[in-house]
């Protein structure tokens, strides 16, 4: 097919025939034609360089120009370029600026013009407002369309690009349909024939038309006419790209009639006209679908227009954009606020970091110092919070600002709101300030479970094992059954020991926070790299107490992208790690150890299990020595399945009936102490008792020797000065032949009788409220009105007590002489008397004044009868 213009000349090519209609001089004449049905009179025309597309772009110009349109912008770039760098040379703002019709004229159609709309598209150009059209050139067999893949799909996004244009191409479209056609009529007379066969025996058709003169015959694909100068008339259409239809659309068809009164050989082209006729319309997607125009009709620098709405509505955008970033900044600047007024923010500059040597002096302060609490104080990094707040820290260096999201702030609020005996208070965070991230727990001087069983000096027993098992159960039932759900962490360096032995854990909740800020490169999470090193809160053997299937987790966020979603496990999976970890930590409890055989590599194990995240499963050593109730325990809480661990209610209840567990270390303390307690009372209770008894004895002792008075004056401590009495009653007796009844009695005959009968006497003294003064051998002095006055009455009293004394002789029998009574004198006389106590050792009551002196003569004067 002699598609190109150099062979239009007839006076050299006499015998050419053109059977194919697609040369470049009737393309551009159907092109102008397309231009002049829209009455588009201003296009840009685009090329590329190279001596083809440059013969293509002077056939188009040479029609232009007869048509009278002008070419208001030619632009050419590379042959070889792709759509990046057609939009790097700038060439496209040409356009823009010049015109809104665009005729694309390339050397190799299919090719370049994928390239420049592609470039187009990008840069927002195939909109209502441009017609790009595109006359298809090919110098050889039709190929299939741009956005046909090899496969024969369609390539939507290559359609895409082409949205907004139009195709100038022969009347039968994008196919092949004059060629098949023919192959299939041959075909049924079982011939196999190629295309270029075809071709030469349309040639030989269409010359033999030549021959005969213009003229019309009906070939493979409905009518040919072809000219005087042997070419095809041309039948060409206009094909609109729909990116929502699947095939293109013919938008307008191209129907050659013969000129009237028309010379070719004066012409020097075929007497032929195209005539155009609308297929369809109102299709272009523009407001009202009609075809754009080739100059809008602000302008096409919009120059013509007031812009007046425009500029309102730019402003209105602007305005909300000014607001929209405002907004977004206060709401940043409310969010920081908020953020710095939440319970759990610490400033550094609240902060005051002590050296191990203050932390000593710190704790040496208290009552709680011990040989074990200052032991472990250099282990951990240590920090006043305040005045005097002293806390344990984990630093983390921190390499871009922290972004906490909704569930961070809840959850933080929840670890600082937890209250518990068994769990460690949450002191808070201090982030975004320096090149570290400072989280920061209570200080506990005994250290943790870690520094306890591992240390050798240490005796742990029976009682030590129960209550640290305790007191982690209570401790992460609580915290299960908290808004905070897990722990996340737990190991023997996360229980610590408080002054008062109570286990509380540590380093609870944040775990989850901390590796999706690490994954988002916000801090980064160090390693201790020795078994003494307690600053970090990730050890060497970390990887030793991380379940199954969170050691599963960890690694596919570890292969996750920056910009893919974190994958956080469930609450109840994470729970069931908690038991997992638990059952390692009170294995290490009841044997100061981990459960892996003897001579293990503990750190390689868990270098291991950190590297490769496949668990090397924990095996109880030695069964005979764990109860069967802990030994099935600890294998279900090693279960690779976490529906098999029990709940942690459920672990609290075994530990505590296997291994008899009575409270707390401090409550077994207490408990012991107040049994002693209780047996020292009842100890103390007898003995005051007997001293009370005593005392009552003393007591009385004390009123026999003294007066009752004088006694409560000298057990109160004061003293009793000596006093006049202006009048009292003294009595005096004696026994008749005392010396001769001893001389032939013995001491102790004698001490008997004498006993029996001051007995009586002073029975007969305490019946009237008399004072016995002493007793000298067989002489018998008492008194009445003193030391406690009693008016007169201690005449009557004396006398009375003088009568009794005879009444009770008169029945008295000697003990070892029954036969024999016994004979007194009594004498007694009234009138004033001193009185005072007399001594301190062995003290006594004397009395002194004449009325003592008369009345020992009315003694010896009585006569010596009853």
């Amino acid at each position: 097919m002699a598609t190109t213009t150099a062979l239009s000349d007839r006076t050299i090519y006499k015998t050419l025939a053109r059977i194919s209609s697609k040369n470049t001089n009737s393309i551009a004449k159907a092109t102008v034609k397309l231009l002049e049905h829209y009455g588009w009179k201003r296009i840009a025309v685009v090329t590329n360089t190279g001596a083809v597309a440059y013969e293509r772009v002077q056939s188009f110009e040479d029609e232009f120009k007869k048509s009278g349109i002008s070419v208001a912008s030619k632009v050419m770039f590379e042959e070889g370029w792709n759509s990046t760098d057609i939009i790097k040379s700038g060439l496209l703002n040409d356009i823009k600026n010049n015109a809104r019709i665009v005729i694309c004229i390339f050397s190799a159609t299919r090719e370049l013009t994928r390239e420049f709309m592609q470039a187009v598209f990008t840069q927002n150009m195939n909109t209502a407002e441009y017609a790009f059209i595109l006359p298809w050139l090919q110098a050889g067999p039709k190929d299939t369309s741009p956005w046909i893949g090899v496969s024969g799909e369609t390539l939507k996004q290559v359609k895409d690009h082409y949205a907004n244009a139009i195709i100038v191409d022969d009347v039968n479209g994008f196919d092949n349909t004059l060629v098949d056609n023919f192959i299939k009529r041959v075909e049924k007379y079982e011939i196999r024939v190629s295309q270029k066969l075809c071709f030469f025996k349309m040639s030989l058709f269409l010359y033999k038309i030549e021959h005969s003169g213009i003229g019309n015959s009906t070939g493979t694909a409905g009518m040919v006419i072809m000219d005087d100068l042997a070419d095809r008339a041309p039948q060409f259409a206009a094909f609109f790209i729909s990116p929502d239809r699947e095939k293109v659309m013919k938008m307008v068809n191209m129907e050659s009639v013969p000129i009237q009164n028309c010379n070719s050989s004066i012409e020097k082209n075929g007497c032929f006209d195209l005539k155009l006729t609308d297929i369809i319309t109102g299709f272009w997607p523009s407001s009202n679908g009609n075809m754009p125009p080739d100059e809008p009709i602000c302008g096409l620098k919009g120059q013509k227009c007031s812009y007046m709405v425009e500029i309102a509505i730019g402003s209105t955008i602007l305005g909300l954009i000014i607001l929209t970033v405002s907004t977004y900044f206060l709401y940043r600047y409310c969010q920081s606020r908020a953020l710095d007024k939440m319970p759990w923010r610490v400033f550094h500059e609240h902060l005051r970091m002590i050296d191990d040597e203050q932390a000593r002096s710190l704790i040496s302060l208290g009552s709680a110092n011990t040989k074990l609490s200052n032991m472990s104080t250099g282990a951990k990094k240590h920090v006043i919070i305040g005045v005097n707040t002293h806390a344990t820290y984990h630093r983390y260096p921190q390499k871009r600002s922290i972004k906490f999201v909704k569930s961070d702030l809840i959850l933080l609020t929840q670890m600082k709101q937890a209250i518990h005996d068994n769990i460690n208070p949450f002191l808070g965070i201090a982030f975004n300030e320096k090149e570290e991230m400072l989280v920061l727990w209570k200080f506990c001087s005994r250290g943790t479970v870690q520094d306890l069983i591992y240390n050798k000096n240490m005796s742990i027993d029976e009682k030590f094992h129960a209550a640290f098992v305790r007191d982690i159960t209570l401790g992460l039932e609580y915290l299960h059954l908290s808004q905070i759900g897990y722990h996340g962490s737990l190991s023997p360096w996360a229980c610590a020991i408080d002054r008062n032995w109570s286990v509380r854990l540590t380093d609870y909740g944040i775990s989850n926070a901390l590796e999706r800020w690490e994954k988002g490169g916000a801090i980064s999470i160090e390693i201790a790299q020795t078994d003494d090193d307690k600053s970090q809160a990730a050890q060497r053997t970390s990887a030793l107490y991380y379940a199954p299937e969170f050691l599963k987790n960890r690694e596919q966020n570890k292969r996750r992208g920056m910009d893919q979603t974190w994958v956080a496990q469930s609450k109840a999976r994470r729970q069931a790690a908690d038991i997992y970890a638990f059952g390692m930590v009170m294995y290490e409890i009841l044997f100061r150890s981990l459960p892996f055989s003897e001579g293990t590599d503990i750190a390689g194990i868990a270098q291991t299990v950190l590297d490769t995240g496949k668990l090397i499963r924990p095996q109880i050593q030695d069964s005979n020595k764990v109860h069967p109730d802990i030994h099935a325990l600890l294998t279900d809480c090693w279960s690779e399945n976490p529906e098999i661990r029990p709940s942690i209610r459920r672990v609290r209840l075994n530990t505590e009936m296997a291994l008899k567990t009575k409270g707390s270390l401090v409550d077994q303390m207490m408990r012991v102490m107040e049994t002693y307690a209780n047996n020292l009372e009842k100890l103390v209770k007898e003995r005051t008792s007997m001293l009370e008894e005593a005392n009552l004895k003393a007591e009385r002792l004390l009123n026999q020797l003294l007066p009752k008075y004088v006694a409560n004056e000298l057990k109160l401590g004061r003293p009793v000065a000596p006093r006049l009495f202006s009048s009292a009653t003294v009595l005096f007796s004696d026994i008749v032949g005392f010396t001769k009844l001893c001389s032939t009695s013995t001491p102790l005959e004698v001490v008997n009788m004498l006993n029996g009968i001051y007995t009586g006497f002073d029975e007969r003294i305490q019946k009237h409220g008399a004072y016995k003064v002493e007793t000298i051998g067989d002489a018998y002095m008492v008194v009445s009105g003193i030391p406690e006055e009693n008016g007169t009455n201690h005449v009557k009293c004396i006398a009375n007590i003088t009568l009794e004394m005879r009444y009770f002789l008169l029945d008295y029998e000697v003990p070892h002489r029954k036969r024999e009574r016994i004979k007194c004198r009594w004498g007694f006389h009234t009138g004033p008397v001193a009185a005072g106590v007399v001594g301190l050792t062995a003290p006594r009551y004397c009395l002194f004044g004449d009325t003592v002196i008369c009345k020992l003569r009315n003694k010896s004067y009585t006569i010596q009868k009853f």
